[in-house]
């Protein structure tokens, strides 16, 4: 991947790691689309980095995943770069009471999201790569994060 002259999506990118890297694209000379859940976190992160696209989306939805990537299509068709960042973690015991809903709604940001918007996102003409970040928690699971 060459690293200047991207136009780069990253899902979740307006805290945390995907902040960072939309923050390190951006000094590389890339333009940079972030999405996420919260609207205020996504204001906050424009207002630090002018220039800074944003987008609301709810990954958890399907609907809203495919919105997203019609979107991309339509108005930045030129995106070459998908880094699935988005995640979420809760901690929780298998006997909570929401137990079961806490854990459908990380298996559909943390699992499914990025099957789906890699599924979609293949097909843009102009896409050369595709990041996926994870955490190593995925592979060595601590109990209060059973899901």
């Amino acid at each position: 991947m060459k690293l200047t002259h991207n136009k780069i999506l990253i899902t979740g990118g307006a805290s945390g790691i995907g902040f960072g890297l939309a923050r390190q694209f951006m000094r590389e000379g890339n333009t940079v689309i972030v999405c996420g859940r919260r609207e205020e976190a996504l204001q906050h992160a424009a207002a630090e980095l002018p220039g800074l696209m944003t987008r609301r989306c709810d990954l958890a939805a399907a609907g809203e995943r495919e919105a997203l990537y019609a979107w991309v299509a339509a108005e930045h068709g030129d995106l070459n770069v998908l880094v699935n960042n988005a995640g979420m973690q809760n901690w929780m015991h298998p006997a909570d009471k929401d137990f079961y809903a806490r854990a459908q709604s990380e298996i559909a940001i943390n699992i499914e999201a990025p099957i789906h918007l890699t599924s979609l996102f293949i097909g843009l003409p102009s896409l050369t790569t595709i990041l996926n970040v994870t955490s190593g928690l995925s592979f060595v699971p601590l109990t209060k994060v059973p899901a």
